[in-house]
């Protein structure tokens, strides 16, 4: 025996609801639940036995303007909640709804899959849950913005972004409050997918030396692993752009690809860009803190180019990521498992820089896992036909050009330069070129490049000599006022300016042993 519902239409009158209860229960069966609107009434009984069921629908029908008895497989607050559970269940948010108590009325799937605790969620409150005091405390107060939270699950602790919207009742008084959340992971992925540059594979990389082919071949090889890469090579040679083929090579490549430059954020900033920081730990801080870019690029991969530029403190940290995988935000005291490979990049000479004191040694270690050196263009000049008419066809589509080749002396004239600026001059020589084409050819006079001894690496006397004045003005300030600080202040510039002078130049507390 089942419970069984059915529907009653019926011209409306006085006692009708009447009526029917007194048949329903003349013949012995419950009524679990009724509801009753004009001209219609849907009920649902239990414990009854087929003849008896079948003798109360024919006694019902024959009760005074009743029209039609049907029997249905639901009842409207059946179907309206099953359709609210399915509406709730296709959204890729965990939704939790609590009374004015904090205590959960209703969940749907993916918060029960974030917080691992499936339909068990029911009947619970938010504390027990794990959700932070703010959220118990704005309950029917008001709305509650986005705001990072830690929440400990069965899986571990979990960072979730959560919003809280008050519910009032009839009256207007608070009744609870609707909870949506979800985990940062998937925050960073939608961010990813809005925010994410046009990526590169290998196939997209021009080149036609023996040279380029042997790096092209390694990346793609070491690729698929997780391990750490370091490369090196000039500016302008394309470090960024191999990063982002190895990145879309990898297991990785669904997932975050983050550039740091780390020469272009100041010091006191990059800290707090790569790790993140707690709420309240500094002024100016977002409210709920704010995660680092290691943390956003979970699961995925982070290029840290320039990185011979970071300074010691945050050295440290970054030999703790590479070493344990651990994050540690500014002004918190819990370490968050991270996931991230590391591809690092820089066109210093990391070996001096440890012999210096001025890199760590440990660190230079655990980022030359795997080192990729990317050739000069003057090493490779094959590639220069190949690279030129890529760029060529490039800027025929932005510039409305219809540039179909380079003479042979314009070719020669790019035969006979050492690009000192790599891949990244000859690019904005192509671009210059094409401003000036007249025709369908570049001839030798639209290529136009710096004079021999401009373009030598080497600098002429007179700036060596500039170079020598500048490097021992900024040991005198700092000899004069013992630290960074003070020599900044006597020779009228930026703190940071004297931090830059002294990695240009190489000076370090060994120079001169008085200041620190």
């Amino acid at each position: 025996m089942n419970r069984f519902r059915f529907r009653i239409r019926f011209e409306d009158r006085v006692g009708m609801v009447r009526d029917v209860a007194e048949v329903v229960s003349g013949h012995g069966a419950n009524i679990l639940s009724l509801e009753v609107k004009p001209g219609e009434m849907h009920i649902q009984v239990d414990q009854v036995s087929p003849t008896v069921l079948e003798n109360m629908l024919k006694r019902v029908q024959t009760i005074a303007n009743v029209l039609e008895v049907t029997p249905v497989e639901w009842l409207p607050h059946e179907l309206a909640q099953q359709r609210l559970r399915a509406i709730l269940d296709t959204v890729e948010e965990g939704i939790l709804v609590v009374d004015a108590r904090g205590t959960v009325s209703l969940c749907n799937r993916k918060a029960a899959e974030i917080l691992g605790l499936g339909h068990s969620l029911i009947g619970n409150s938010l504390k027990h849950l794990g959700f932070p005091r703010e959220i118990l405390t704005s309950l029917g107060v008001g709305r509650l913005s986005q705001q990072e939270i830690l929440l400990s699950t069965p899986y571990g602790r979990l960072r979730c972004l959560v919003k809280s919207q008050p519910l009032v009742d009839e009256e207007g008084k608070p009744a609870g409050a609707m909870i949506t959340f979800e985990k940062m992971s998937q925050v960073r992925r939608l961010v990813q997918s809005l925010t994410q540059p046009v990526m590169i594979t290998f196939e997209e990389i021009i080149y036609a030396s023996q040279k380029m082919a042997e790096v092209v071949a390694l990346a793609k090889t070491v690729a698929k692993s997780d391990s750490t890469i370091l490369i090196r090579g000039e500016s302008g040679t394309g470090k960024e752009l191999f990063a982002r083929a190895i990145h879309m090579a990898s297991p990785r490549r669904d997932n975050p690809f983050v550039v740091v430059n780390c020469a272009a954020i100041p010091d006191t900033l990059l800290e707090s860009e790569l790790f993140g920081y707690a709420n309240g730990t500094f002024t100016g801080a977002l409210k709920g803190g704010r995660q680092g870019l290691f943390e956003f690029a979970h699961q995925g991969t982070i290029f840290l180019d320039e990185i011979a530029e970071i300074p010691p403190y945050v050295q440290a940290k970054l030999l703790r990521v590479l070493q344990e995988g651990c994050v540690r935000r500014l002004g918190e005291m819990l370490e968050n498992k991270v996931d991230v490979r590391v591809i690092a990049a820089t066109n210093r000479n990391l070996e001096e820089m440890v012999a210096e004191g001025s890199f760590r040694e440990d660190l230079f270690y655990r980022l030359n896992v795997i080192p990729l050196y990317l050739p000069p263009l003057r090493e490779r000049k094959e590639d220069i036909p190949a690279l030129a008419w890529h760029f060529i066809q490039k800027f025929n589509q932005r510039l409305g050009k219809n540039v179909r080749s380079l003479s042979e002396a314009a070719l020669r004239r790019l035969y006979d330069y050492d690009w000192p600026g790599n891949v990244r001059e000859l690019e904005n020589v192509i671009e210059r070129a094409m401003n000036l084409a007249q025709g369908e050819r570049i001839e030798p006079e639209n290529i136009i490049l710096p004079e021999k001894n401009l373009a030598s690496k080497s600098p002429s006397g007179l700036k060596r000599a500039m170079e020598e004045i500048e490097r021992q003005a900024v040991i005198e300030a700092l000899n004069q006022g013992g630290s960074v600080r003070k020599a900044a202040k006597i020779l009228g510039v930026s703190h940071t300016t004297i931090i830059n002078k002294m990695r240009r130049y190489r000076i370090s507390g060994k120079t001169s042993g008085q200041w620190k």
